[in-house]
């Protein structure tokens, strides 16, 4: 039995914010796992920048902070 408004497995709300962004402490869902490409697979990254990121952070970036170091913003 469910609770009325609460999120159903398939409706809306079902992949609520689960990972933490380590670069601006913002809640997302990581998408690898997923069932389609995580969004993040779109971001072009340079080697030199990936590397450094790796080296800086564990666990994955938000979407918008990727897009936002792919643009120059400082890791």
């Amino acid at each position: 039995m469910t609770t009325p408004g609460a999120p159903q497995p398939d409706g809306p709300g079902a992949n609520p914010a689960t990972d933490r962004c380590p670069r601006c402490g913002g809640g997302f869902q990581c998408g690898m796992q997923g069932p389609a490409p995580c969004p993040c697979t779109t971001v072009q990254l340079t080697p030199a920048l990936q590397a450094a990121l790796r080296a800086r952070y564990t666990g994955c970036l938000c979407l918008a902070c990727l897009q936002a170091l792919a643009a120059g913003a400082a890791p």
